[in-house]
């Protein structure tokens, strides 16, 4: 579950963000829409642990992001809409690396079994 209580990010004098409140149970899909300059992006920076709030609090299933920023980020899965590592990895470095962040036991072996069962194993070396 994705808890946000009373988030509020500024920037010297600009609100980006003002007094958000919102709860995501597991499961659940959402989205924030709104235009440019509405504090879209600021709120799921956020939410990720990307950007300390200047008030309020944000838990992902229980944990403080700025408290407990490692459990919390174990907890959610996050593509930012600039993601420079991705392109410098193959794609066994990425599924390695994923992984890693989710301690997943047999990680290699399964990484393999993936890579064949949708026809990748040729291409698992090669940049993303």
């Amino acid at each position: 579950m994705i808890e946000v209580v009373n988030f509020t990010k500024r920037f010297g004098r600009v609100a980006a963000v003002n007094d958000v409140s919102l709860t995501v149970q597991p499961g659940e899909v959402f989205g924030l829409l709104g235009p440019n300059g509405a504090g879209k992006t600021t709120t799921i920076r956020g939410m990720t642990g990307l950007t300390r709030p200047t008030s309020g609090t944000v838990r992902v299933a229980g944990f403080d992001v700025w408290r407990d920023p490692v459990k919390a980020k174990g907890a959610f899965g996050y593509i930012p809409d600039r993601p420079y590592l991705y392109g410098k990895l193959t794609a066994r470095e990425l599924l390695r690396f994923i992984a890693g962040l989710h301690k997943l036991p047999k990680a290699d072996t399964e990484i393999e079994r993936w890579l064949e069962f949708f026809g990748l194993t040729d291409f698992s070396n090669e940049l993303i």
